[in-house]
């Protein structure tokens, strides 16, 4: 899959006199309010580019300034038409912010858009198995403990420490996919036709990694998390 080019915004007709259309929201002809294209993406709305460090208050203050362009209020006199795309368009708005605002959502959503698909799946790292391995065993025995309060807080223990741990090993991940991030911008000279080259499909590769592996560990966290409160409630 390709990620929009601006020359792509164009390749449309305004849907109320047919005129092409040579901006990205309004006709030029009759100045009727257009629907964004067909699969445009977040960065290319946002007027970035496919770049993973972003200017978080440049982001915002285009957010804003888009919001204010769609906002239905300003739409209620307007023909039916106009109004069902303000409301289109401020969702479109919305999602995307969400989305680019937050450092691993912006990740993925490039992996998916580049590669296709639905979604990064988490999947278990093989460098981590006896650990994972061991934990499991530490949470099954927490099953077993409701009537003995000195077992309890030796367990509650041993997940705070595997807790600590994983932790570390999540803020790592973090720090080899900010590292990859500033790789993949630095390259990020790209044509309007969105051709990614192998360098770079070998940083989307790396990203992608990383990001399951990060997800698997999100779950093994909150598995350790609802271990430890379980302890504490002594059930």
């Amino acid at each position: 899959m390709k990620l929009s080019g601006t020359s792509e915004i164009t390749k449309r007709a305004c849907w109320k006199c047919g005129a092409p259309i040579a901006s990205l929201d309004v006709c030029t002809e009759c100045a009727a309010l257009q629907p964004f294209p067909e699969g445009i993406d977040y960065f290319t709305l946002f007027g970035i580019g496919p770049r993973l460090n972003v200017d978080l208050a440049r982001l915002e203050a285009t957010f804003y300034a888009l919001s204010r362009k769609f906002h239905p209020d300003f739409y209620q006199k307007k023909s039916s038409e106009e109004q069902a795309i303000s409301l289109e368009n401020s969702a479109l708005v919305n999602k995307a912010y969400r989305t680019l605002r937050d450092p691993l959502q912006r990740t993925e959503y490039l992996i998916q858009q580049v590669d296709g698909g639905n979604g990064v799946s988490a999947e278990a790292p093989a460098d981590l198995f006896d650990e994972i391995l061991e934990l499991q065993e530490l949470l099954e025995s927490v099953k077993e403990s409701s009537g003995d309060s000195s077992r309890r807080g030796q367990l509650r223990d041993a997940l705070t420490n595997e807790q600590a741990r994983f932790e570390q090993i999540q803020d790592q991940g973090k720090q080899a996919l900010e590292r990859i991030a500033t790789e993949w911008d630095g390259l990020q000279e790209i044509s309007e036709k969105r051709e990614w080259t192998e360098e770079q499909r070998r940083l989307l590769s790396g990203m992608k990694k990383i990001v399951s592996r990060r997800a698997y560990l999100d779950r093994v966290l909150n598995d350790i998390q609802t271990g430890i409160e379980t302890l504490e409630k002594g059930s």
